[in-house]
């Protein structure tokens, strides 16, 4: 951090309570969001308060520094970028306030979908659903004027917002209510002490502009266009009021900083009806959606052909679902009291289509809540489809979404594909038909200065045909970077208007500048360093210099390497989410940081990539304080809808960092508790014995860094091998067919020797030979989580020699641990080359899945004895496919007797060895929380899961054991010797845990 950095972030701390970042890690992170842009902040404060917004404001206008607010940062168009001082709302601002009958008031931060969850329980809904409903927050709704699939039920955020607490440009605070335009005595326009007054002012300055520009927004936002871009006027005057929060609502921050709403909610749909109709071109979907819209659909979604074969390939129930003949589809929602009013409704609406000639292909009708859900995944996750198409060349967010009045869209479609022709263009084109928006993707390559040329030319066309047929530029998605200046070229009297209301705000033009006001002639856009080209000697002023490439720990990616999987990130923000039924990052969830998203380690390594950070940065505390706080789940990378790889990027980082300064004392030893418990177990009486003695705890949380309040292990020194090697499975195994080598990470091998026991019997029960290698080490996973590669790369290759060498001979490689099972075969063909490394991974998997894979052949014996057990099954991480039963479960389920809860209650929170720092004690806990409460209710015998770590977690404040699923069907097989009771005999020979 230079010295004039160095100042402004004192001078900011000594006017707010909350946090101030002006280190280039933390200023990398929030140069990016949802759009192809990059603009590197000033300063980033984080405000625990209004106060800090107004300290925060009063700060900049003292200075003339812009101020650029920002929420999950998921802008498509630039909203939230900005060379000045970036306000992140979504740190602090997370509150809901108050609820009564019919309103709630919020802070900025609350993300759209936890409101709507928040509301469910009262019967409300606030309506406006954006596609990234579960990103979005409140504040980024209203700056956009947010709408969503269900417009024509819900309308837009404007229709919803009843007052709003704003920051004004020179730090007043004040409440935006209808206010009558005239001034309070005494008062004066521009110059009012106090807020009342202030909000008067700002009425009759407002007043006085609308009465000036009537004809002209009358011209530019007519009323049969049903939403406009930037600044909407036409509706601001009723009943001798000015409705300033309505005018707040699209304004982007350009007009004030939103710290507190108050929005107005409505009862909830009861009942839905949906269908999906099919069309053989994009045309007739339109003329569809024209058919349908007097009868008051509560959606239309429209899909070309593009989006319906992604949807194909993604699902198999999609690939049932629509047709490969099909070209567009829609997707039409009835909304009513009750279903068979709903149903009603839909019934006239297909009658109405089917009485077209040749107007639908088909008509696909949702037929109960399971299809109703899946049709709308349909749509949801329309925009994650297009972030999992990878290349070069892919949909990209610049010309975003387009409003025409809705009589014009057929019309307007012929035009669109014209336009795209003229310029040898391709797109995908997807949007809400029956209210004429529309979100055109021209695929294109970010990267290559051709491409990022023949965009702004695409643009032209396809803006001057919106212009011919009434329509505006900017929707839902706003004006922004990318599209302020198209607006001033096609619209210029509306954009003088609008640059006069903004006067009358924010004289200085200080708040969020270039976004909604701005002339044609403004700089290039602020297009993001592509890691594949070097920056241009041109780039904007408002980007860091740029600086030699770095160099990183060597790790063996596929092509296109590391910087192929910084380039598929589209900055989404997708891995904020923490709506259930989702394990998306869960440090982020427990402590929602923009650094904690998996996307900050994205935009930091493609910062150093492109040469934007000093490769010196790399080895600081700010860099590695971002990169801890990954604990190695993998959810990232499992449900990331473009798959990047963040885990490995975040490899990478640490890596630097330990190769320049070496791990401290604590980490070092949690990185080798293979060691550890390998020492502990050569003297099991003393090590069990101080484990559970307060005073060798506490040395023990003060040496190794293990909180004293963690339940651990009982230590059973070599026993495991030793009874291997009695039983001759040391040695390769001489039975003919299956055979496999069991891959014993610590746990089972230093901790829980029956586990071994009884997956050996298992397997051997089926005829499957099985060997235990005496030179394999533990998979060394601790030590990559922790940026040893150095260590790990050893462990990596002692390890392939033993795992190639079975291979070879035709064993498959069964791990009884999950992360065992992530290290082989996602770690080593990072860290290590071997000619046989393919053939490792496509070999190796857990004892579940491999006692699965026998089922679905035929070959598992059913013949298990009842098991009158409740269990409850925890998918481990490192097992987890979203929408898919794990292998444990489903075997699981074929026990007689055995009721299974296999809810997915989240992460443990364990994260390995992670949660089982002092430091992060607290933190693991809150993370498992819903899981460790679970495992403490009523209604559970013994818990159930595969990870040794998620054990710990599970049987921590509880006597209820946990075990693996293989002791489970064992038992159920008569496989395990002892009475009955699951608790003294499926922990026999584990050791109970134990803490001080």
């Amino acid at each position: 951090m230079d010295q004039e950095r160095q100042r402004i972030a004192e001078d900011l701390r000594g006017v707010v309570a909350g946090e101030v970042l002006c280190d280039d890690a933390s200023r990398a992170l929030y140069a990016t969001d949802g759009s192809l842009f990059e603009v590197w902040p000033l300063a980033v404060v984080r405000p625990r308060s209004v106060d800090d917004v107004a300290a925060t404001v009063r700060w900049a206008a003292e200075r003339g520094v812009a101020i650029h607010p920002r929420g999950a940062g998921s802008s498509l168009t630039g909203d939230a970028l900005g060379p000045g001082v970036v306000v992140d709302c979504s740190r602090y601002l997370r509150r809901i306030v108050a609820t009564t009958g019919d309103t709630v008031r919020v802070q900025p931060g609350v993300v759209g979908l936890q409101l709507e969850e928040h509301l469910e329980r009262f019967g409300r809904t606030f309506g406006p659903d954006p596609a990234a409903a579960a990103v979005t927050t409140i504040g980024g709704m209203i700056g956009r004027n947010t709408s969503g699939s269900r417009f024509l039920r819900h309308g837009a955020v404007r229709g919803r917002v009843a007052a709003l607490q704003v920051v004004l440009a020179d730090g007043t605070v004040v409440e935006l209510e209808p206010t009558a335009p005239r001034l309070l005595p005494g008062a004066a326009v521009g110059g009012p002490v106090d807020p009342a007054s202030r909000v008067a002012g700002l009425a009759v300055g407002v007043d006085a502009v609308l009465a000036d520009s009537a004809a002209v927004i009358a011209a530019g936002q007519p009323p049969n266009r049903l939403s406009h871009g930037g600044y909407r006027l036409d509706d601001l005057r009723r009943d001798g009021l000015v409705d300033l929060p309505r005018l707040m609502c699209g304004a982007a921050g350009t007009l004030g900083i939103v710290t507190e709403a108050t929005l107005r909610t409505v009862p909830g749909d009861t009942a839905v009806a949906v269908a999906l109709v099919l069309f053989d071109c994009l045309e007739k979907a339109g003329q569809a959606s024209l058919r349908i819209s007097s009868l008051g659909p509560s959606a239309c979604d429209l899909f070309d052909k593009r989006h319906l074969a992604l949807a194909r390939g993604s699902r198999v129930d999609f690939d049932l679902l629509i047709p490969p003949v099909a070209d567009a589809g829609l997707l039409i929602e009835f909304s009513d009291s009750d279903l068979t009013a709903a149903n009603a409704r839909l019934d006239d609406a297909i009658r109405r289509l089917q009485g077209v000639k040749r107007l639908c292909l088909d008509i696909r009708r949702a037929e109960d809540p399971a299809d109703v859900a899946m049709f709308w995944d349909l749509s949801r996750r329309l925009v994650s489809t297009l972030h999992g198409v990878r290349g070069v060349s892919r949909p990209v967010p610049f010309i975003e979404d387009i409003v025409v009045p809705p009589e014009t869209l057929p019309d307007f479609l012929g035009r669109l594909q014209g336009a795209l022709k003229r310029c040898a263009a391709t797109a995908m084109i997807f949007g809400h038909a029956a209210h004429g928006q529309l979100h055109v993707r021209p695929y294109a390559n970010p990267g290559d200065p051709a491409d990022r040329a023949a965009l702004v030319r695409l643009a032209e066309e396809v803006y001057a045909e919106v212009v011919a047929v009434g329509g505006t530029i900017g929707g839902e998605q706003g004006l922004g970077l990318s599209r302020t200046g198209f607006f001033a070229r096609h619209f210029p009297e509306l954009a003088e208007v609008f640059a006069r209301m903004k006067r009358v705000f924010d004289p200085a033009g200080l708040l969020n500048p270039g976004k909604i006001v701005g002339g044609p002639d403004e700089a290039p856009f602020p297009f993001r360093a592509h890691v594949f080209v070097p920056p241009e000697p041109s780039a904007p002023v408002s980007a860091s210099p740029a600086l030699p490439v770095l160099a990183l720990p060597v790790l063996h990616w596929p092509q296109p390497g590391a910087a192929g999987e910084v380039d598929a990130c589209n900055g989404c923000g997708a891995c904020r989410t923490q709506a259930a039924g989702s394990r998306m990052c869960p440090r982020y969830r427990e402590d929602p940081a923009e650094e904690a998203s998996p996307r900050a380690k994205a935009n930091l390594f493609g910062a150093f990539l492109a040469g934007r950070l000093d490769p010196k940065a790399l080895t600081g505390e700010e860099v590695r304080a971002i990169a801890d706080t990954c604990f190695n789940c993998h959810q990232c990378r499992v449900e990331c809808s473009a798959g990047i790889d963040v885990p490995a990027l975040v490899m990478q980082l640490k890596g630097a960092f330990v190769a320049e300064n070496s791990l401290g004392l604590s980490a070092w030893l949690l990185s080798r508790v293979d060691s550890l418990s390998r020492w502990g177990g050569l003297m099991a009486p003393l090590a069990n014995a101080a484990l559970a003695d307060p005073r060798a705890r506490w040395i023990l949380e003060k040496t190794v860094g293990v909180a004293q309040g963690r339940k651990l292990p009982r230590f059973t020194g070599n026993r495991t091998m030793r009874w291997a090697a009695r039983r001759g499975l040391t040695r390769p195994s001489r039975r003919g067919g299956p055979r496999v080598l069991l891959f014993l990470d610590t746990y089972a091998r230093r901790h829980d020797p029956l586990l071994v026991e009884a997956l050996v019997a298992v397997l051997e029960r089926h005829g499957v030979g099985v060997s235990i290698d005496p030179r394999q080490r533990a998979s060394g996973m601790p030590m990559v989580a922790a940026g040893d590669l150095t260590a790990a790369r050893r462990v990596a290759a002692a390890n392939m020699r033993v795992l190639a060498d079975a291979v070879r001979l035709g064993y498959r490689i069964v791990c009884t641990e999950p992360a065992a099972v992530t290290a082989i075969t996602h770690d080593y063909p990072l860290l290590v080359e071997d000619d046989d490394m393919e053939r490792v991974v496509a070999a190796t998997c857990d004892a579940s899945s491999y006692l699965w894979e026998l089922h679905r052949e035929g070959k598992l014996k059913l013949d298990f004895d009842p098991l009158p057990a409740r269990v409850l099954h925890h998918t481990p991480c490192h097992l987890r496919i979203p929408g898919q039963i794990s292998a444990s479960e489903h075997l699981l389920r074929l026990i007689p007797g055995l009721t299974l809860d296999a809810a997915d209650r989240g992460c443990s929170g364990m994260g390995g060895t992670w949660g089982l720092h002092h430091d992060h004690h607290r933190s693991s806990l809150r993370i498992g929380l819903g899981l460790v409460s679970a495992m403490r209710g009523g209604g559970v015998d013994v818990g159930s899961t595969e990870c040794s770590a998620c054990r710990l977690q599970m049987e921590q404040g509880t006597t209820k054991p946990t075990v693996h699923p293989v002791k489970l069907l064992a038992k159920a097989w008569r496989l395990l010797p002892g009475p009955a009771g699951l608790d003294p005999l499926l922990t026999t020979g584990s050791g109970r845990l134990t803490t001080s």
